[in-house]
């Protein structure tokens, strides 16, 4: 009886380690296929063995699009990181929700400008993913780094400038060079992030004081306006006036030519005379009495008569008045 006993215990016990080989054998294969893993063309992906990465080269580090395979999921960790899509993060640090004139501005995210006034402002980020490996090692929470990189350098960058210049006429030059300065610190922190854009969605004043700010603002539009206007004038009648001068300077040089050789053609004239009147003045005297008589006469439109002499009367015909 005890032998038969033995005989059973012995059975189950080879049909158990008969069992246990396979369901050894089945857990192998469901650990070894956990460790496949699909990686897509808009991204690449990186292993953290036991936190370290895994691949002697960056070539080796660096998972490329497709099926690739790792260790389970206690030993590996695959990374998966979307290298090709732009991302975008709103940082609304500097601007806050539900802004009233009941709530007292602290309460708010909120900026102080260079001529100590206040701003609010909600920014969004645009940014990509530019060294896998890097962004793998060093980053966390990858949102609230970016977000207190960007307010800082956005803050900093406020406080130098006037308000009026904030709500007008630098925003571009203030988020170029708040992205230029954020991408300084996140280069030097080596976040493996390249920023793309920084855009400011929304930039107001204090509810409190909202009413004021837009009628300083469309007052400085106008003068612009009126500033680019006066600047067209300025473009027109300058042309115009200088054309207008060289056609009278021209005019008066022409004027000053003809009458000039009027003149000279005149005293040429009266100097000719005069040399043939010193020589014969009668003669000349005559000769010149006809012609200026001539002259009259035709202008008068008059006939005349040579005066006759009869019986010793002289004999006058008047003009002809016709």
């Amino acid at each position: 009886m005890k032998k038969k006993s033995i005989e059973i215990f012995e059975g189950f016990l080879n049909s158990g380690i008969r069992y246990f080989k396979w369901v050894l054998v089945v857990a192998a294969a469901v650990i070894l296929l956990t460790g496949v893993y699909k990686v897509d063309s808009s991204e690449v992906a990186v292993v953290l063995r036991f936190g370290a990465i895994t691949g002697d080269t960056r070539e080796d580090q660096i998972k490329q699009p497709g099926l690739h395979f790792s260790l389970p999921n206690f030993i590996d960790e695959v990374v998966k990181i979307p290298v090709e899509r732009i991302q975008e993060l709103s940082v609304g640090t500097l601007y806050g929700t539900g802004a009233t004139v009941g709530n007292p501005v602290q309460n708010n995210g909120y900026a102080i400008t260079g001529d100590s006034n206040i701003v609010r402002m909600d920014v969004v980020l645009k940014y990509k993913i530019s060294d896998p490996v890097a962004y793998a090692l060093r980053v966390n929470d990858l949102s609230a780094t970016l977000n207190g990189i960007i307010t800082g350098e956005m803050t900093a960058m406020i406080t130098r400038t006037a308000v009026d210049d904030v709500l007008t006429t630098e925003k571009s030059a203030l988020t170029s060079q708040t992205m230029k300065n954020a991408q300084a610190v996140i280069d030097t922190t080596g976040l493996g992030v390249t920023l793309t854009n920084i855009e400011l969605t929304i930039i107001t004043p204090p509810a409190e004081a909202i009413d004021a700010f837009n009628k300083a603002t469309t007052a400085s539009v106008q003068k612009q306006t009126l500033i680019q206007q006066a600047k067209d004038y300025e473009e027109s009648a300058i042309p115009a006036a200088e054309a207008t001068s060289k056609k009278l300077v021209d005019d008066a040089n022409a004027a000053q030519s003809a009458a000039v050789a009027k003149a000279t053609a005149v005293a040429e004239e009266f100097n000719g005379l005069f040399q043939q009147y010193t020589r014969n003045p009668e003669v000349i005297k005559n000769g010149v009495f006809r012609t200026r008589v001539s002259k009259v006469l035709q202008q008068s439109g008059a006939t005349i008569v040579t005066p006759q002499t009869e019986g010793g009367t002289t004999r006058v015909v008047l003009p002809n008045m016709r």
